[in-house]
């Protein structure tokens, strides 16, 4: 039983994302030793008298492209090797493949994912307000409704003329409405 399963595995085809994935790498940028010029330069700003009096500071230079860099991150020469040759690395990839460099490609995933994550929240607010309306309309119709069989009602009994005392309570409160509804509208509006 167990070796069906195991040959069964071994037939499987390679996973398409992973083969995707191969195919569409790049090859690092290489550094050549030969082709950069290093000199160490004595530090400045914070880290006390050390920093001022050693030369801890890395100016990289690739001949080249005439593409430099500065890097005093650490107090310790090594490390500032380390990070300047990083750094070189990443601006030669930015010079060599512009807009398909890592760095270039990791800030537009960064921008599709917040466009993304805004567009999703404008749409939910939208959807919010929308409903929230919609609800708000169909109560204040159920409450006309109500009002008016009320005042026919009381109309009938007492014999007034019901179009002037209707239009008297209700004048008020249509403004006040109105204003709300654009008080909201407006509101909407600098949302978005």
């Amino acid at each position: 039983m167990t070796t069906s399963v195991l040959a069964r595995i071994g037939r499987l085809p390679p996973c398409a994302w992973l083969v995707r994935g191969l195919a569409t790498k790049k090859p690092p940028i290489d550094l050549r030793e030969e082709d950069l010029d290093e000199s160490f330069v004595k530090g400045s700003g914070k880290g006390g008298q050390k920093i001022n009096k050693v030369r801890n500071n890395v100016f990289l230079k690739h001949r080249p492209t005439g593409l430099f860099v500065q890097c005093q991150k650490t107090r310790s020469l090594d490390d500032n090797r380390r990070v300047a040759r990083k750094l070189l690395a990443a601006k030669l990839d930015d010079h060599f493949n512009g807009a398909q460099s890592v760095r270039s490609l990791k800030i537009l995933k960064l921008q599709k994912k917040k466009a993304k994550k805004k567009a999703k929240s404008r749409q939910k607010h939208l959807a919010g307000s929308k409903d929230a309306a919609a609800h708000d309309v169909d109560e204040d119709d159920n409450d006309d409704d109500e009002d008016s069989d009320d005042d026919e009602d009381s109309d009938e009994d007492s014999g007034e003329d019901s179009a002037d005392d209707h239009d008297s309570e209700d004048d008020p409160d249509d403004t006040d409405d109105s204003a709300q509804d654009k008080a909201a509208a407006a509101a909407r509006k600098e949302q978005q």
